[in-house]
């Protein structure tokens, strides 16, 4: 393989961004630099641009790519060339693609971390003419921002140089990688600090500015990264606790404040579908949809993107043509890989429960199925009688236009609205993509926690086990707690909460980064995706012939080199002090 060795930092192109805003405000204003930062609005408006480089998981444009990196499901486009090429590990040329996505647009932070480290460096500029409150948040944002980059940096490509300061023109650039725990030590340095500088909770006018639990949650998960199997292959023990430690300093400050709680269920609600018999119904624990729609300030999120969600972007990813409003990519496609993990009411694995009815498989389910996943012949619609054809060859099931229709005999609905379609005029309410919330955080301690001692471990000062924090997860969606079977030791638990993070974290952005620190990327069970395939036959319970089948065009390309991603060469110098991750 060739091996080439570069730097990320194309000085010119990333970091001139910064001083042409303020060429820009000199010349539009007659403000200079001294006026900027030493007035507290002019300061925060400068800063603010930092925020401009955020990915966000639910627009079209970042998520429908990480989409298909892993076995959550599929979506085709036309216009996404970048999907095609992800797909078959062509990582580099992804880059360089019309649609090049997250691959390119993540680079764009090295601008953004310039201006976290300008403000900081100019934050004396502005005492006297700002509150210490104003002071500490603007100071505690910087710090975030930066931290926040780097962990986004971190999680694709590994260590990095931190930069912590300006650097000017004749300062040396030749700057070598940090180690991933370095990198890591660093986000945390700045994750405490911000921690302590930020507020607790802003107004809804500041939705997506960071918070103290932010900040501690940024901590939490690069400490669990650093643990976990791709970047602790010696299984050092200590990553694991100061893992378990962040996450609980983070449910300790929630229990403690009441600023963070699990939104709880509240009442039922019911699925409606035709079999043979007529129209049945599925009652289950409703209360799920309402963390992402509807209410979307609500208790459980920490961190959110600061602007909404519209019908423009993520619905014209999750939706199909025949009910959406819109959009280039319709039809967002659940895998059966994930299908397959949502429990039975019975809290088993559906291999492991002798009740459950491969040609039955959508009843007595995990109620997160019922909110994430749409199934064939489901109600879906104000409308009358329409009811979802995924069956082989029926309206809503692809066979050549993939973009359009569901691919795999599912649709997404975690975030699709209820009644939200063509004929009922519906708007969809607007969803807030969440980067953080309690649940996580909650999966994070048990995670880390159980590979220290256990299931049964409690972490020194804590006051819940590993599995008692999973159980709180399942518990509010009136699932029983973890099964007896799975609490056999580590190993056997470890696998549930894999699973859990999976049905649990659907659709949310965290899959194939959980693949990813785990090794389990390049296994063919998260390579190959399936469907399933629905034919006519009255004699069954659903009135079809259920069968898991393999997508035939959609076998992921992912070798040891996919652990982290390449560094771009279309935005690099060459320093032999910085080197090109192996493979690329």
């Amino acid at each position: 393989m060739k091996r080439i060795t570069i730097i990320l930092i194309a000085l010119a192109l990333i970091f001139q961004g910064c001083e042409e805003y303020l060429d820009k405000v000199q010349d539009s204003t007659g403000m200079d630099e001294t006026q900027v930062f030493t007035d507290y609005n002019n300061f925060r408006k400068f800063q603010d641009r930092m925020y401009k480089d955020i990915l966000n998981y639910l627009a079209d444009y970042d998520y429908g790519m990480i989409a298909a990196m892993c076995d959550e499901g599929y979506t085709e486009s036309v216009q996404w060339e970048t999907t095609g090429v992800v797909q078959t590990g062509d990582w580099i040329r992804a880059y360089s693609t019309a649609q090049a996505l997250q691959f390119s647009t993540i680079w764009n932070a090295w601008q953004s971390i310039r201006i976290a480290n300008i403000c900081l460096e100019k934050l004396p500029m502005l005492e006297g003419n700002a509150t210490q409150t104003q002071m500490n948040q603007l100071e505690g944002q910087a710090l975030f921002m930066r931290a926040w980059y780097y962990y986004e940096f971190l999680i694709r490509h590994g260590g990095m140089p931190y930069l912590t300061v300006v650097l000017g023109g004749s300062d040396d650039y030749a700057l070598p990688r940090l180690s991933f725990h370095e990198t890591v030590l660093k986000i945390s340095e700045d994750c405490d600090a911000a921690a302590a500088l930020l507020p607790d909770k802003w107004d809804m006018a500041n939705t997506g500015r960071p918070t103290k639990g932010a900040a501690m949650a940024v901590k939490a998960s690069a400490m669990l990264f650093d643990a976990s199997p791709s970047n602790n292959p010696s299984n050092n023990s200590e990553y694991w606790t100061a893992a378990a430690e962040a996450a609980w300093d983070l449910i300790d400050y929630a229990q403690t404040t009441g600023q963070y709680k699990l939104v709880p269920s509240k009442g039922t609600d019911q699925v409606t579908y035709l079999s043979p018999g007529g129209v049945e119904t599925i009652t289950y624990p409703s209360g799920f949809d309402s963390i992402f729609m509807y209410t979307p300030y609500n208790d459980e999120i920490i961190w959110e993107f600061y602007e909404a969600v519209t019908s423009g972007s993520q619905y014209s990813t999750f939706t199909i043509a025949s009910l959406a409003e819109g959009g280039i990519i319709q039809g967002y496609s659940p895998s059966q890989n994930i299908v397959d993990l949502f429990e039975t009411q019975n809290g088993l694995a559906i291999q492991d429960d002798p009740e459950y009815d491969p040609q039955n498989p959508y009843i007595d389910r995990d109620p997160r199925f019922y909110h994430s996943i749409l199934f064939n012949r489901e109600r879906w619609t104000s409308g009358t009688d329409l009811y979802l054809e995924l069956f082989n060859g029926g309206r809503d099931r692809a066979s050549g236009d993939l973009k359009h229709l569901s691919y795999t005999g599912y649709i997404a609905r975690k975030f699709w609205g209820r009644n939200v379609d063509l004929w009922s005029n519906t708007s969809a309410p607007l969803t807030h993509t969440i980067f953080f919330r309690y649940a996580d955080i909650l999966l994070m301690y048990a995670e880390a926690a159980n590979e220290i001692g256990g299931p049964d471990y409690t972490l020194p000062g804590a006051n819940m086990s590993a599995v008692q924090a999973l159980n709180k997860v399942r518990e509010r969606i009136m699932m029983p707690g973890v099964h007896s079977r799975y609490l056999t030791g580590k190993e056997a638990f470890r696998e549930r909460i894999k699973n859990e993070r999976a049905v649990e974290l659907y659709l949310e952005g965290k899959r194939f980064f959980d693949l990813s620190r785990w090794g389990d990327a390049h296994k063919m069970q998260h390579r190959q995706l399936y469907g399933v395939d629905l034919i006519e036959n009255a004699g069954r319970p659903t009135g079809y012939n259920i069968s898991r089948t393999a997508l035939p065009v959609v076998t992921l390309t992912f070798e040891q080199k996919h652990y982290k991603w390449p560094i771009p060469l279309t935005d690099a110098l060459m320093f032999e002090e910085f080197k090109q991750n192996p493979g690329w």
